[in-house]
């Protein structure tokens, strides 16, 4: 180290190594963009919550070029129009003069002088706090909040030039030194507070998500992939470490459900934990998926409390490895951002994934058969309300449009779909071959680079798996509109299916959540409805008709905080927990005047309200038996036969032993 005493030479030699510094920086950025777009953004300059992006791109062939941000993208099966949240845009020569240009459309400019063009200047706003309509889901989103985090979903950030999707590409982020950023996209270069990273193409900038931030990270081995854990945690209540525990075992059960190794070598979990009590602008936490990472937008709570939903929302992200990452048509391989077409198979990319997600929890012992049979007879009651009388393939070409309300139904028969198909390959294999298989023989024979024809996959899927009876299947079930056979199915598993029933289950609220309870304007609180709404638990704990709920295990209920409140707490629900909960309850008067009251009210006459009193309920939480539709129930007297495909199917597990005997 060499100290300068002299001021003069000392601010000379900084001017000295600052234009050095500057002149090899702007070698190098020379030397990266001949072939390559390069982005240059800045996380220290923000203006108008907005963040300056600069394109330098290699020499253009045509005179007339056309830039765009993505109308939509991968996963997310909404048009969002991102170019929507860009201004201020100048082009500029090499010379720095400036090229004319216009905006055709909400996603896309032209320039008339492409040969000329060496930059474009130009500024975007982050979708999470915009006063814009049509909110995009935050996951797919992005955040600029300076000092603090900044969420990167590139393709509302950056664009791309039509023609140019498979051009390489190179973004430098200058950051604060203190911040991390995480991502599955390879970093090339960068110093202390800068980072470069490269793409190979638009689609895998579109598939690698950054998020900026104070590091909290931990990094875990899963059989051949490196798995980095990232948190923003605004309170520091959550940390990347305790979260290890909760996704390790999951990803280790899936490891081995797959064959024994995962198709990637990498991967990257980025979680955004947002605080108790704020909400997301779209009324919604959730992830999206992309080939090498996911990202969460989550609640922050308590450790304890987001285990469980942890688990599911990576069980289900982390599928999508198999697909679409390895299986995949063209229309998913070749995607066209601004003029996206739909595959048909929907059932698959998100179906079978969401099935595979809980499939995987029973198959490796992480959850009851009884829990996984629970939630595919929820996934058929929610799956009663979408249209069932058109064919699965038609609702997913269709479902940016037309049957855009019928998207929802991906998870719910899509999931049932991918159940079927499951236990069709089982019984027509002896239990040998099923779903899991399939997925592995298709993966190989198409993989990362080789995308399948829309209409030829049915046939693709009885080639691969030797079983010709399966495309029968799915033109039936699937490309036609015939009810799934699934009573028939699940019997020759020894389980035994019927339209309405009893199912045993964990009661969180003591009634139904779905009937149980309103939302009194009056009081700003909820309540509850009717006492015929109570299952067991709810009657011991002592709840009545028209009951006001104003404290739930400790905290206030309040109308910006509910959600957030009973979510946590149903997170970290189990049997045998302490529930309190404090009411408002109307306070009766002697018998006498309560029924002058009950007579005046009959005859519609008006009544002073009762006076509120305050009533403290307590007990632990239990498994009810509750009134079901769709129900599913273990067969007892199975044949070997059937023991052997169910066996199969959900592994040689016992019933959960909190499950108490049939009466």
């Amino acid at each position: 180290m060499t100290a300068f005493k002299n001021k003069n030479h000392s601010e000379l030699m900084k001017k000295i190594l600052s234009f050095s510094a500057a002149f090899l920086c702007t070698i190098f950025v020379q030397a990266q963009t001949v072939d390559a777009l390069y982005y240059k953004v800045d996380l220290n300059n923000i203006t108008d919550d907005k963040l300056t992006i600069e394109l330098t791109v290699p020499q253009m062939k045509e005179d007339k070029v056309s830039f765009h941000l993505p109308k939509m993208v991968p996963g997310t099966y909404s048009i969002y129009n991102f170019g929507r949240f860009v201004t201020d845009m100048k082009v500029y020569d090499k010379e720095g003069n400036g090229l004319d240009f216009k905006r055709t459309d909400e996603n896309s400019w032209e320039i008339l002088e492409g040969k000329k063009l060496a930059r474009i200047i130009y500024k975007v706003e982050d979708s999470w706090d915009t006063k814009l309509d049509n909110v995009v889901f935050e996951p797919a989103g992005t955040n600029i909040d300076a000092d603090k985090v900044f969420v990167f979903n590139n393709h509302g950030i950056f664009g791309f030039f039509k023609g140019m999707e498979y051009s390489p590409i190179k973004i430098e982020v200058d950051r604060p030194a203190n911040f991390f950023g995480g991502t599955a996209m390879k970093r090339i270069g960068g110093d202390a507070d800068t980072d470069i990273f490269e793409a190979s193409s638009y689609h895998l900038l579109v598939d690698s998500p950054i998020m900026f931030a104070e590091p909290d990270t931990a990094i875990i081995k899963v059989g051949n992939a490196e798995v980095l854990i990232q948190v923003y945690s605004p309170s520091k209540k959550i940390k990347a470490s305790e979260l290890v525990a909760d996704i390790f075992p999951i990803l280790d059960a899936q490891r081995e459900y797959l064959g024994g190794n995962l198709p990637v070598d990498k991967y990257a979990f980025i979680i955004f934990l947002n605080k108790a009590g704020q909400n997301y602008l779209s009324r919604s936490a959730g992830a999206l998926e992309h080939s090498y990472s996911s990202f969460y937008c989550l609640f922050e709570g308590e450790p304890k409390n987001i285990a469980q939903t942890l688990r599911d929302v990576a069980a289900h992200e982390f599928f999508h490895i198999v697909t679409p990452l390895s299986i995949h048509s063209e229309e998913i391989h070749y995607f066209d951002f601004i003029d996206p077409k739909m595959s048909q198979h929907l059932w698959l990319y998100e179906g079978v994934t969401e099935y595979s997600a809980q499939h995987v929890q029973v198959k490796q012992g992480l959850v009851s058969i009884e829990h996984f049979l629970n939630q595919m007879s929820q996934k058929m009651a929610t799956g009663d309300y979408f249209n069932n009388e058109i064919s699965f393939t038609e609702m997913s070409k269709t479902c940016l449009d037309v049957n855009k309300k019928q998207y929802g139904n991906v998870y719910m028969k899509g999931a049932l779909i991918g159940m079927c198909v499951d236990l069709k390959l089982l019984i027509l294999s002896g239990g040998k071959y099923g779903i899991q298989n399939l997925m592995v023989d298709l993966s190989k024979k198409y993989g990362i680079q080789k995308p399948f024809k829309d209409d030829e996959f049915f046939g693709e899927m009885a080639a691969v798996s030797g079983f010709p009876e399966i495309k029968d299947f799915m033109m039936k079930h699937v490309g036609g509109t015939a009810a799934l056979p699934i009573a028939e199915l699940t019997k020759e598993a020894g389980i035994n299916y019927s339209e309405k029933g009893f199912s045993e289950e964990l009661s969180l609220f003591g009634f139904n959540p779905q009937t149980g309870f309103t939302f009194d304007a009056k009081t700003s609180r909820l309540k509850l409805l009717s006492e015929d709404a109570l299952d067991d638990f709810g009657k011991e704990l002592g709840l009545k008709k028209n009951d006001l709920f104003k404290v739930w295990n400790g905290e206030e209920l309040t109308l910006l905080n509910v959600q957030d409140v009973l979510q946590n707490y149903a997170m970290g629900a189990a049997v045998g927990n302490d529930l309190k909960i404090t009411v408002l309850r109307e306070k009766a008067l002697p018998a006498k005047e309560m029924k002058k009251r009950d007579k005046m009210i009959k005859k519609g006459k008006t009544v002073e309200a009762l006076p509120l009193e305050e009533v403290n309920l307590q007990g632990k939480l239990k498994i009810v038996k509750t009134a079901q539709k769709h129900a599913f129930n273990i067969d007892d007297k199975a044949s070997e036969k059937q023991l052997n495909i169910r066996k199969s199917w959900l592994g040689n597990y016992k019933r959960a032993v909190e499950m108490p005997a049939k009466d």
